[in-house]
């Protein structure tokens, strides 16, 4: 919600709208990407703290063929574009 703030958004009708949910030209991509969503790496951080520091891209590309995905150049990059945002929330920061 303080992302629709923030992007101006309304929010009675970003709620109220049908589109919800992933669009189909991006299904492919967050569907790869859930398949590979436990292979991240981590670092301590000091005092106990720890930081993701992006994907295990050995572990990722093992994960994409056992699940059966066929790695194209334009999969893999919306892949990372994923990964991207996913390491800035990790993390604590925004997008």
């Amino acid at each position: 919600m303080a992302d629709a703030r923030r992007w101006g958004m309304d929010l009675e009708d970003a709620l109220d709208r049908d589109d919800q949910g992933v669009w189909p030209e991006h299904a492919a991509a967050v569907a790869a990407f859930l398949a590979i969503s436990t292979q991240w790496r981590w670092v301590g951080s000091g005092m106990g703290g720890v930081m993701a520091i992006g994907l295990d891209y050995a572990g990722a590309r093992a994960g994409l063929a056992l699940a059966g995905i066929e790695v194209t150049a334009d999969l893999w990059h919306a892949i990372t574009l994923i990964e991207a945002g996913a390491l800035a929330a990790l993390n604590g920061g925004g997008p």
